[in-house]
Formats: C-alpha cells, sequence, structure tokens
C-alpha cells in the first residue's frame, strides 16, 4: 500500500518509463500475490465489486467457471482478463492470441465492446494500447505489441477456431451450447497446448441442468475453480428491481436468473425441448421466391415501455423440419390511426405501427398470417381481417396452443436459429406464467398454430392447405 501511496502525480506528467514501470509492477502483484488492486486501479481505473476480485484472485486454474444471476458483471472480469493475458505475454508480440466465443457473434463481440471501454477510460493504455479495432470481416482487436484477440462464434462445432493457438480463451453465454462437451474437450482445450500458463474461463447464467452443467461438474472434479453469484452482488446495479421481480417470480426462475444457481428444470413446459429446438448453425434469411411461409404475431398488451413486447415469428415451410427464418420484437402503437393521433398530440413520433408491421411483413412474403386476436387483439384482427387469421387464447385455447407447441418441437418438425430471449423464455416458463415473460413462446405458439403435428386432429388452424 506505501507504493499507491506514493503515486500522487497527475498520469498526464507520467513518462513512458513511468507507464512501464506502473504495468509490471501490477502484473507482479497479481503473479505472485493474486492482488488484483494495482493492476485494475492504477492500470485500468477500473475496480472490480469484491465478488468479481474474488473470481479474478482465484480463476488461475487450467479451467474456471463462473456462473451468476444476470447483471452480476460476466462480461467485465472476462475483458479484465484479455488485458491482462495479453500485457503479460507482451513479448511474445504478433505470435500471442486470445478468443472469445459465444453462440451468436453478437454476444461474442460483447466482450470486445467492453475490452475498448476499459482501454479507453484507462489513462495508462488509452492512446496507445489498442492498435486496431476491426469488425468486419472478421471481429478483432490487434494491440500494440502485434497481439491479437479474436471474436467468434461456436456455429458448427467450433470449425472457425480449429487450427489455431490462444493463451487465453473465454466462452461467455454459453449456457445453451448444444455441443459444448464436444467443444471442450475437441476444440477449445486442444487450442490452449502452446502457451504454459493458458486459460479457459466459462462464463454464463445458467439454464437448468444441462450441458454446461454437466461440464461445470467435472471442471470442479479436474479441480477447476468453480464460482456462482447472485445479481445482488454487484453494488452498481438496481437492487430494487430484483426485490420487485422476486415479488411475483416463482422460486425456480428467481433462483436461476438472480442467484445464478443450477436448478431442476425437467418439470417446466420446454425446459427440455430447447436442445430439440434450436439448431445453433442456423441463421435468419431473407424471403427466398418459390418458399412457403407462415408468419405468427403475438401482440403487446401495455403502451408504456416496460409493457411487454409484439413478437412475430416468419417460419419457413418448404420443407420438413420447418426452419424459423425471422423474428420480430418491438414496441408500437397498435394501428396506423392511432400512430397518426400520437403524432399529432406531439406526445412522440412513432415510424410505424403494429398494423403497418404485419402488413409489410406479409406483402413480403405472401405468407399465411396467424394473429392472436384475444383482448384488444381482436379490434386488430377486426383491421387486418383481409390478410390474417385468428387465434384466440381464451377458454382452454391457451393450453391446447401450448400442448400443440410441444408436440411441434418433439416431433421435430421444426427447427430454431438460437434465440436468446427464446430460450430464456423457454428454460423458466410455467404453465402459471402469471408475471412471467412469455412474449416469444406465444408468438411462436400462434405461428405454430398452423402446423399440425397430426393431420385429423388440428389444435387451432384456420386451414391447412397451406403445409401441402
Amino acid at each position: 500500500m506505501e507504493f499507491l501511496k506514493s503515486v500522487e502525480k497527475s498520469i498526464s506528467q507520467y513518462t513512458t518509463d513511468d507507464k512501464v514501470f506502473l504495468i509490471l509492477f501490477a502484473l507482479e502483484k497479481i503473479h505472485n500475490e493474486k492482488d488484483w488492486l494495482p493492476f485494475e486501479d492504477l492500470v485500468l481505473n477500473n475496480i472490480s465489486h469484491p465478488a468479481q476480485n474474488k473470481f479474478l484472485k482465484n480463476s488461475d486454474k487450467k479451467e474456471n467457471v463462473i456462473h451468476p444471476g444476470n447483471g452480476w458483471g460476466k462480461t467485465s472480469v472476462l475483458a479484465k482478463k484479455h488485458i491482462f493475458f495479453v500485457l503479460s505475454n507482451f513479448m511474445h508480440l504478433s505470435k500471442y492470441k486470445t478468443l472469445n466465443v459465444a453462440i451468436t457473434q453478437d454476444q461474442a463481440e460483447l466482450v470486445h465492446d467492453e475490452i475498448v471501454r476499459i482501454v479507453q477510460n484507462s489513462p495508462i493504455l488509452s492512446g496507445w494500447f489498442i492498435k486496431n479495432d476491426t469488425r468486419f470481416p472478421s471481429s478483432k482487436i490487434v494491440y500494440a505489441s502485434g497481439a491479437i484477440t479474436e471474436f467468434k462464434t461456436t456455429k458448427k462445432k467450433g470449425e472457425s477456431i480449429e487450427g489455431k493457438e490462444y493463451g487465453y480463451i473465454s466462452a461467455d453465454e454459453i449456457a445453451l451450447e448444444l455441443h459444448l462437451e464436444f467443444l471442450r474437450d475437441h476444440i477449445l482445450l486442444p487450442r490452449l497446448r502452446k502457451w504454459r500458463g493458458s486459460q479457459i474461463d466459462f462464463s454464463a447464467t445458467p439454464k437448468g441442468r444441462n450441458a454446461y452443467f454437466r461440464v461445470v461438474e467435472d471442471i470442479k472434479r479436474k479441480g477447476g475453480y468453480v464460482q456462482g453469484g447472485s445479481s445482488y452482488d454487484n453494488p452498481h446495479t438496481d437492487h430494487s428491481l430484483y426485490d420487485y421481480q422476486l415479488k411475483t417470480w416463482t422460486e425456480t426462475k428467481a433462483n436461476q436468473v438472480i442467484f445464478g444457481q443450477f436448478v431442476e428444470t425437467s418439470g417446466l413446459m420446454f425446459s427440455g425441448r430447447v436442445d430439440k429446438l434450436f439448431d445453433n448453425d442456423l441463421t435468419f434469411q431473407e424471403v427466398l421466391t418459390g418458399h412457403k411461409y407462415i408468419e405468427g404475431w403475438d401482440l403487446a398488451r401495455g403502451k408504456n415501455k416496460n409493457a411487454d413486447s409484439t413478437v412475430g415469428f416468419r417460419i419457413d415451410i418448404r420443407e420438413k423440419p420447418f426452419k424459423v427464418v425471422k423474428r420480430w420484437s418491438f414496441q408500437l402503437p397498435w394501428t396506423e390511426k392511432e400512430r397518426e393521433n400520437i403524432i399529432s398530440s406531439g406526445e412522440d413520433n412513432p415510424t410505424s405501427s403494429i398494423e403497418r408491421e404485419i402488413r409489410t411483413s406479409y406483402y413480403e412474403s405472401n405468407a399465411e398470417v396467424y394473429i392472436d386476436s384475444t383482448g384488444i387483439g381482436d379490434t386488430l384482427f377486426g383491421i387486418l381481417k383481409d390478410i390474417a387469421n385468428p387465434v384466440d387464447f381464451r377458454g382452454g385455447n391457451k393450453d391446447k396452443l401450448l400442448e400443440n407447441l410441444q408436440a411441434v418441437i418433439d416431433a421435430g418438425l421444426l427447427k430454431c436459429p438460437y434465440i436468446p430471449e427464446l430460450a430464456d423464455e423457454m428454460t423458466t416458463y410455467d404453465r402459471s406464467d402469471v408475471n412471467l415473460p412469455t412474449d416469444n413462446i406465444m408468438g411462436l405458439a400462434v405461428a405454430c398454430s398452423a402446423i399440425p403435428v397430426y393431420e385429423e386432429d388440428p389444435v387451432m388452424v384456420v386451414d391447412h392447405d397451406i403445409l401441402r
């Protein structure tokens, strides 16, 4: 601490030698004492909260896992470790590489964004440490030493990762990677062979007792470091929001999403069907000539920004298994007339409406359109009845729709690209869904009402001829 007290002059007065000394001093404190404070305080100007610091201090094994609740700050921790490994191996120049992987490219690039943000806010690293920051054709950061951090997806079982060597790998939000055990054993771990002291960190909020859970248990048995955590651990987030959510969430959802626990979800309606529905190698597609489509819409029930969203799905039904090829999610006025009234009143300037979006998508695809006609949806259906079919959730119809969605997935009739919002809803959905987010599940259920599992026993379908 005496050293820290002595660092009083302005950073702007530091010479290059001063900065090099501070970096080397901070790195030495981590290597010798597992003390990350000088590195975070003097070099990064970004100090972790106590639970993050605990992970940084103890995650020095070959494999490490952090599985806290949402909002804990996993991305920041991973970004700091990439910076640490690059600085620790600065003399290896362009030979040295680190890697962050995730199921989607957008998720992989969250760590990219955080590394750039931390470096820009660091008075010691800003202006020289990052030499080049690119997103296309591939996402990567090139550092002053020539070292590189790459950001990739796990699509096609990590095909783009094979044949390379990395000194540090982070696998972020990996809980629903369908081939995680294969990726770990055959793709990721073999990439660490070149560098001494190399590590891999797995990071994700749990999603039931799936492949991620099995990998975590195996890492424990092998002596790796595993740490959970609560959303409440992060003092920089709004804890009153978590208090509010806990009032209505089921115990299963709260334990998983807020407290980061691996809970048994096999009794839930859709949790065990995540692996059957998602194909992480699929991507969204534009409308193709000669293809036939279904579009299903679950309509928002509220008008403020805290209300639910209107969610729509487009399904390509040219061949089995059918494929989800587009998803919409937005909060807009229900009708064009309402949109015009809002603009004329000066309240806001919405550029579209739910009515317009549904019509635009229909004109683009010539799909068979199904919309939730329950409650206020009945009014919107009246406006759109020239292009749409009604799907009513009242009475016992809701159960029938959800059971049909289950059956469609179980029969292998539908595949879907990985959609984080849909996956999250599926892993926590309970039939008593009061105060649970359900927009995506219900939107998919509306679309799949047009897919009969048994031709002689339609569920809620107006006309099945579109499937023929």
